[in-house]
């Protein structure tokens, strides 16, 4: 019942396991599979997981195969295809990054390789080429991991530009550094505004600001994701829908959106949240329900058939892993806050003082927001020690609270931008306001309470142990989803 109302999840875990076996030659994942086989209900299902699983584990193949340069570097000339253009700082110096494909080089010895994904260095100040297009470069290329390549130019040959390309990255490069210009001029705190300009376009170059966030666990936050991505539409839908009939904001819901991804370019989460959003949009256009777990699977479809190589990105794998804990766990957990915390009756609430009322507000706030974060924390725990070997307590504590408080940042934000064109005065004076709250808030990211400043630690734990652990977590998300729906 469960995959019969949730097709494209099921599809979209088996393009996913598929496509990380192509990477990652684990049994483990086989296994995996053939749990997600002998769930299926039906001929027809059993039969079209087998083929999602097996397409995609050779197009993943095929696509990205696994390169291995016998040299420190290898010398030759290739297609580039530029997918962000960004200034990028490194513990020494910044730089502007080009992060790209090289769809096809070949070296001085003859020898072919494609679907390379490539990094492109070059100095902050020095003349460059505009990323609007594809370019013949030559240079060196060398190799930092699996899937991490650099390419370094030859200094006195020009780039050779491949008149028949057209590319979105110079574009939304110079609308970035507008938006930052524009905020230069009206948020006075530095530090505030460094903040506000990654909240508005993901971009972040300051390592001070991103390790002070690490160390409370609220990377994310300076990522745009799923969060960021639906408080824009929440604002812009309530905006639509002030203006205009309901299929007609819809409309132009979706087109804000799509505009605004462009914007922001194809980052894994910001792809997932776009894709989730659209569907419901699209089904309230067409008077159709679009449930959060077939939107999540439509996104991970979309996602790895558009570039198999998303899932060796750290930022695909947790966007997904957290959005799926929140779908599945976020009901049971908060059956079991509301033991702690009653959910009380309307009327109940009716009778109660005016006190009382407030209590029962911040109360049902508590509530969700435990359940909510450890929904995620649940999950992701184990995922964080493999990954990182530590997980800093405090991120409990502040993403009970933090994500609320940017909320109302970005809302000052995104209502500030509205104004300017039209009432330039209101807008500063939103601006001003913003930069004043904004700056309290961030005080307690770079003074957190150092008797609670502790992190979990854990030396190793293994590829294997994180597998099973999140099978056996998924398959029990299930039951307890079904539980909860059957008794609603």
């Amino acid at each position: 019942m469960f995959w019969g109302r949730n097709p494209a999840l099921f599809l979209g875990l088996s393009l996913l396991l598929g496509t990380a076996l192509a990477f990652r030659r684990d049994l483990l994942l086989g296994v995996l599979f053939g749990a997600l086989l002998c769930s299926a209900r039906s001929k027809a299902a059993f039969l079209l997981a087998l083929i999602c699983f097996a397409s995609a584990f050779g197009y993943a193949a095929l696509r990205h195969p696994k390169i291995v340069i016998a040299t420190e570097k290898i010398e030759g000339k290739g297609s580039f295809h530029i997918e962000q253009v960004k200034i990028y700082s490194s513990p020494f110096n910044r730089s502007i990054l080009y992060a790209g494909t090289l769809t096809r080089f070949e070296a001085a010895d003859g020898k072919v390789y494609g679907g390379i994904p490539c990094n492109i260095y070059l100095p902050l100040f020095a003349k460059r080429m505009p990323a609007d297009a594809d370019y013949e470069i030559s240079g060196s290329l060398s190799q930092k991991g699996d899937f991490a390549f650099v390419l370094k130019p030859e200094k006195k040959r020009p780039w050779t530009r491949i008149s028949s390309s057209f590319n979105l990255s110079e574009w939304r490069f110079k609308a970035k550094q507008t938006v930052s210009a524009y905020l230069k001029k009206e948020i006075a705190d530095p530090h505030v505004r460094t903040f506000l300009n990654a909240l508005a376009t993901g971009d972040i170059d300051e390592r001070i600001l991103s390790m002070e966030f690490g160390k409370v666990g609220l990377q994310h936050i300076l990522a745009i994701s799923g969060f960021h991505f639906a408080l824009a539409a929440l604002f812009l839908n309530f905006l639509f829908r002030l203006l205009f009939p309901d299929r007609i904001s819809a409309l132009c819901l979706i087109a804000a959106l799509t505009l605004y991804y462009l914007f922001l370019g194809n980052a894994p989460s910001i792809q997932r949240a776009y894709i989730a959003i659209f569907l419901i949009a699209a089904g309230q256009l067409f008077s159709l329900r679009i449930s959060g777990l077939n939107a999540l699977g439509a996104g991970l479809i979309v996602e790895l058939l558009i570039s198999p190589l998303v899932v060796t990105q750290l930022s695909f794998q947790l966007t997904f892993l957290c959005t799926l804990a929140i779908l599945l766990f976020y009901p049971a957990v908060h059956s079991a806050m509301a033991l702690l915390l009653p959910v009380r009756a309307w009327r109940e609430v009716k009778a109660m003082s005016m006190l009382d009322k407030h209590g029962y507000v911040l109360s049902s706030f508590l509530r969700q927001a435990l359940a909510l974060n450890f929904a995620v924390h649940l999950i992701s725990l184990p995922v964080l020690l493999h990954l990182f070997h530590k997980f800093p307590l405090l991120s409990i504590a502040y993403n009970l609270f933090f994500p609320t408080c940017v909320c109302l940042s970005m809302l000052l934000l995104f209502t500030a931008l509205l104004f300017a064109p039209w009432f330039p005065f209101l807008s500063h004076a939103i601006h001003w306001l913003n930069n004043a709250w904004t700056s309290t808030v961030m005080n307690l990211t770079s003074n957190p309470p150092a008797f609670l400043d502790f992190s979990l630690r854990s030396k190793e734990v293994s590829f294997s142990f994180v597998i099973s652990f999140l099978a056996v977590s998924f398959f029990l998300g299930i039951l307890f989803y079904e539980k909860d729906r059957s008794s609603a």
